[in-house]
């Protein structure tokens, strides 16, 4: 724009030009240079307004939480739910039980492509939680089958809690098959409730994903700890 207006304002004075034209190109020529310096302050103004609200963004509680991509993408809502003991997940292996946790993947477990967030293979990280947890649910009975034969004479509702701590109830409770089974059917609903949206791209080499090596928003369990000793 500068060049258009330089060949069409500012060629050179013909010896013929008066003063007064003279004048009236001077004129032009200071009105030009500031008009460019409030073109430039009006662009920084619009550059520091879209970073500060990219920080802001960033700093807001949502973030903090994990407002992962997905999230804006999907535009999920939440509601208010009691959690409540479902035998259907808590209960030692079964073909009803094994069908129920395989019902919580996907086709594909959990892998998928999308062209703006996740154009690699990825899987999102709350069903790669599912998956681990319904791993370490499977392995225990495998490697442990007495314990539902300790569990087979007690009240279903024997131990099904999280209590205190004390020596005594930590041994005893390590094998109570009613205890475990709350373990892994809270930890579902926990997993699901506040789902990890973070995406985890997959490594080709290993076919799948690790969780590791992937930035996740999280709150400092640190000051959550310190937070805890002084009101426990």
């Amino acid at each position: 724009m500068a060049s258009w207006l330089d060949s069409h304002q500012y060629s050179k004075i013909a010896q013929e030009e008066t003063q007064g034209q003279h004048h009236e190109r001077h004129w032009v020529k200071r009105y030009w240079d500031r008009g460019k310096v409030h073109i430039i302050y009006t662009l920084l103004l619009v550059f520091v307004a879209v970073v500060s609200n990219n920080a802001s963004r960033l700093n807001s509680g949502s973030a903090l939480y994990g407002e992962e991509p997905l999230r804006g993408e999907m535009r999920l809502k939440t509601a208010p739910r009691t959690f409540l003991l479902d035998l259907n997940y808590a209960m030692p292996p079964s073909p009803k039980v094994d069908k129920a946790w395989s019902s919580l993947l996907p086709e594909r477990g959990g892998f998928f492509i999308h062209p703006k967030i996740a154009p690699k293979e990825s899987c999102l990280a709350v069903f790669h939680q599912i998956h681990c947890l319904d791993m370490l649910r499977r392995a225990l009975y495998e490697t442990r089958p007495d314990i539902m034969n300790q569990g087979e004479n007690k009240s279903s509702t024997a131990s099904s809690n999280h209590g205190k701590r004390d020596k005594t109830t930590e041994i005893n409770e390590a094998h109570d098959m009613y205890h475990l089974g709350h373990c892994f059917d809270l930890l579902r609903q926990a997993i699901m409730c506040k789902p990890d949206l973070t995406i985890e791209i997959a490594n080709t080499t290993l076919n799948g994903v690790t969780g590791f090596g992937t930035e996740h928003q999280c709150i400092n369990w640190e000051e959550l700890m310190n937070w805890m000793k002084v009101f426990e």
